[in-house]
């Protein structure tokens, strides 16, 4: 078990572990966890690329109550898609599903619409190299410190790139903040320029609650998101 000292400055670079169920891992202080969840494994006779719904992430300063709940959240304990899909949200979200969450309620949807091969309900990604949107949303000033931080802004982290998790989250002020990236092959520099250009441009549209992704080119790999989610902003 690797110390908590190493935990606390580095993302941690577990190798990807095959199977359908979670991979918890708790630290020797036991206030950070990795959870993995492959989509597929959950739904074998998928017809759509179910890739965007996996679950990959390092979970840091969450309560007692939702780490445990967290590792021993098993999406293939439900009795029916629907009930599997709910699951894996959850687990995205690190939080019990809300039919009032519009962002929850169309993940559910769009994880359904992949598993019967009718991907057009997915969201498409923006053109643009940044962009904005309402979905998956998080509060910007309350996460702003901890992206700023992993990002390699304002802090010194070891992302580990080429290695799992893919993602990490922090619980600030009750706000899931994450930091997500789409391959193992991300420039560690794009990190930062994400950050910096979306902080940039949410602070001159007065946005509050937003998330924002950084669209990489063939030269920086692949893309950046900051959101409410553990797996991406789309």
């Amino acid at each position: 078990m690797l110390s908590s000292t190493i935990i606390a400055g580095l993302f941690l670079g577990l190798a990807q572990i095959p199977g359908s169920v979670a991979q918890p891992f708790i630290s020797d202080n036991s206030t950070d966890i990795i959870i993995t969840h492959v989509a597929s494994d959950f739904f074998p006779n998928a017809k759509g690329d179910l890739s965007p719904f996996d679950v990959d992430v390092q979970y840091v300063g969450y309560d007692a109550d939702t780490r445990l709940w967290l590792t021993a959240l098993e999406p293939g304990s439900g009795t029916t898609d629907k009930e599997k899909a709910v699951l894996l949200t959850e687990a995205a979200y690190a939080k019990k599903f809300d039919e009032s969450d519009s962002d929850m309620v169309e993940d559910v949807s769009a994880l359904l619409a992949a598993v019967a091969g009718n991907t057009s309900s997915l969201e498409k990604r923006a053109g643009s190299s940044y962009s904005l949107s309402a979905r998956h949303a998080i509060n910007w000033g309350k996460c702003a410190a901890a992206l700023s931080c992993l990002s390699g802004t304002t802090c010194r982290f070891n992302l580990n790139i080429g290695s799992a998790p893919r993602s990490r989250c922090e619980s600030q002020g009750g706000s899931n903040c994450c930091i997500s990236w789409s391959t193992y092959h991300v420039r560690a520099g794009f990190f930062s320029t994400t950050w910096t250009s979306c902080n940039s441009e949410v602070n001159a549209e007065k946005k509050a609650s937003v998330s924002c992704e950084g669209h990489g080119s063939s030269a920086q790999g692949g893309d950046v998101c900051l959101s409410g989610r553990a797996n991406g902003c789309t």
